[in-house]
């Protein structure tokens, strides 16, 4: 089975995240992707608070471009946009899928984020996702990380 079509579903669970510039958090979170039979698929993240109140979500589209290339197009309603290209490694038992910036876009009321970095590893119905991101004067560093579970 190759990594686009494992990729299909709708994932859920717990993550934990940190940063300089706040307080360490956890939250829910669920991603959905979705192929509506073209080169792409759909991609949905959205994430709560421990009582339920929303924190989070973005929208965009996973690009297959080559053997083992893909491009993430990612926006947020906090003003930021990311275009990512990376590649996808074969893992004993699933995929690696590791992406990184060439923009990031903001209107001029967002936080300023000068790069970021998603990192997916894909082990049957496991999801661990990893957001890295350089921004308001921090260097490049790990932000989120979460397991998420495919949902029946």
């Amino acid at each position: 089975m190759e990594f686009r079509s494992v990729m299909i579903g709708r994932w859920s669970g717990e993550g934990s995240g940190w940063y300089p510039t706040i307080a360490d958090f956890d939250y829910h979170e669920t991603v959905e992707v979705a192929d509506l039979g073209r080169p792409f698929l759909t991609y949905r993240q959205m994430t709560k608070a421990s009582d339920g109140s929303p924190l989070h979500t973005e929208v965009g589209y996973l690009r297959f471009v080559g053997e083992r290339q893909a491009e993430l197009v990612v926006a947020q309603p906090t003003g930021i946009s990311e275009v990512l290209t990376g590649w996808i490694e074969d893992r004993a038992g699933g995929y690696r899928l590791a992406l990184d910036s060439t923009q990031v876009g903001h209107t001029p009321t967002s936080k300023p984020v000068a790069a970021t970095r998603r990192i997916f590893l894909l082990e049957g119905d496991v999801l661990d996702v990893e957001f890295w991101m350089e921004a308001v004067g921090q260097p490049m560093q790990q932000h989120l990380r979460s397991r998420l579970r495919r949902n029946p």
